[in-house]
């Protein structure tokens, strides 16, 4: 089955190429225009079988694109991160796992000729070697009730965990970001668990707790000097006295000085006209000030909203436990930093982005400055205005090669399943597809940003 998965995507590749651009597309050679989209871009497909058949389909194997880096000292080694595992929402609220023994884990994978080779599968495990676990956590309950194929409740687990985020480290360790708690924690070499930073202990932001279910630590990086651990939020919190976080186009970055462990935070604001319709995915480093993030709405190619913007946060106020803002005050009960007695999402409620901006400057607090670095709906939606190339709904991964010159990105496959094929247990799966009517799965697109047409750059 994934043999057959990679042949309909060479397949696929090579009649774009023939279409949009010459036959080199498919190999990433040089000799085209500039001006030419499909010359900047090179898809690598990923070759993993599948984890098994449930609920009456196969369930995809290719998943690793929660988050995406690059290997420390390697131009065509990657690591790429799962989430908690395969599920999809059911009745009455609840969340259905069809594979509940499964661990989420870190894939190496190697890049070449135009395939994604998973190399080692570093599964995660708690300090005592226990294998973590797609269940709610004990630590960091969301409110979720999930369920297996048959609607049998299952149980909060204390290695209970959903990565998202993923950082590593030069001497081969790394640290991954949850949204759970949200937790972000140290693992060995091995996938064991070094060192936990948690909300609920006060070694991250409390305030962080407050996160809306399913959209806490959604991206992290490091900076290149490998002294700060930067992490984003995908969405606003759920303030005390603040618009529900979907309202809310204020998003929170957090630094952790890796040698401290002081934190900082910074706001960053969705862009939007109004209330949001799009959510953070990814935070890379650039250099030790200046990151991209990943910013997108959950909709299928051609014509999605995903784009990544370049930030800089020299200048931005902290809102965290140490600001030094004049007149505010931090009660990590109340929502973390008070100006005028009301929480930031509060103060910017349900305005968008220019207005959020006024409202913040009006108290004082500076945001992350933010540009466009590349419209990625745009440049693969030029390259295929059927959303047949790389037409995935969620965008999740993105590294940094070369200072920025050279990304490559991942998409979350969602295993491959979107929804139950019924209402009633025992449940049936249905199958996600892309906009060319295959199972969804995991893809990489490099992009070398010299060949970026202008109008999809900032």
């Amino acid at each position: 089955m994934a043999r057959h998965r990679t042949l309909i995507a060479t397949a696929i590749v090579a009649a774009l190429a023939c279409s949009v651009a010459s036959p080199a597309f498919a190999h990433g050679e040089h000799g085209r225009h500039d001006s030419d989209p499909a010359s900047a871009v090179q898809l690598y497909t990923e070759s993993i079988d599948p984890l098994g058949m449930a609920g009456g389909v196969s369930i995809d194997g290719a998943a690793y694109g929660s988050s995406f880096t690059a290997k420390p000292g390697s131009r065509t080694a990657f690591y790429g991160v799962t989430d908690r595992g395969p599920n999809v929402d059911g009745p009455d609220d609840v969340k259905v796992e069809p594979l509940p023994g499964f661990t989420p884990a870190i894939g190496e994978f190697r890049l070449q000729h135009g395939r994604a080779k998973l190399v080692k599968r570093i599964p995660l495990r708690a300090a005592d070697g226990t294998p973590y676990n797609g269940q709610t956590s004990l630590a960091g309950s969301t409110g979720e009730t999930i369920v297996d194929l048959n609607g049998t409740k299952l149980s909060p687990s204390p290695s209970g965990y959903d990565p998202e985020g993923l950082v590593a480290m030069r001497d081969g360790t790394f640290w991954v970001s949850d949204e759970y708690g949200p937790f972000i924690t140290h693992f060995s070499r091995d996938g064991r668990q070094l060192e936990r930073l948690s909300p609920f202990d006060g070694s991250l932001p409390v305030e962080l707790s407050e996160r809306q279910p399913n959209k806490g630590m959604e991206g992290l990086t490091v900076t290149p000097d490998g002294r700060t651990l930067v992490g984003v939020m995908q969405a606003a919190l759920n303030a005390p006295d603040g618009p529900k976080s979907k309202n809310v186009n204020a998003v929170r970055i957090v630094t952790i000085d890796l040698r401290t462990r002081r934190t900082a935070e910074y706001i960053y604001l969705l862009h939007s006209d109004g209330e949001p319709s799009t959510a953070v995915s990814e935070i890379s480093a650039l250099n030790n000030h200046e990151f991209l993030i990943d910013e997108r709405d959950g909709d299928p190619e051609p014509g999605a909203n995903k784009k990544l913007f370049k930030i800089d946060v020299r200048g931005a106020t902290d809102v965290g436990k140490f600001s030094t803002l004049e007149g505010a005050t931090y009660d990590d009960a109340k929502g973390g930093l008070l100006v005028g007695g009301k929480t930031i999402e509060a103060t910017v409620g349900k305005h968008g982005t220019g207005a959020a901006t006024n409202d913040l400057a009006a108290v004082g607090i500076r945001t992350v400055k933010s540009s466009l670095f590349l419209d990625l709906g745009g440049l693969v939606t030029a390259i295929d205005p059927k959303g047949g190339f790389y037409g995935h709904d969620k965008v999740e991964g993105v590294a940094v090669v070369d200072g920025g010159k050279r990304l490559v990105i991942s998409n979350d496959s969602d295993f491959g399943i979107d929804a139950l094929a019924n209402d009633a247990a025992p449940y049936r799966l249905h199958v996600k597809t892309q906009p060319n009517g295959e199972q969804d799965t995991g893809e990489l697109l490099a992009v070398e940003m010299s060949k970026v047409p202008a109008e999809f750059k900032g």
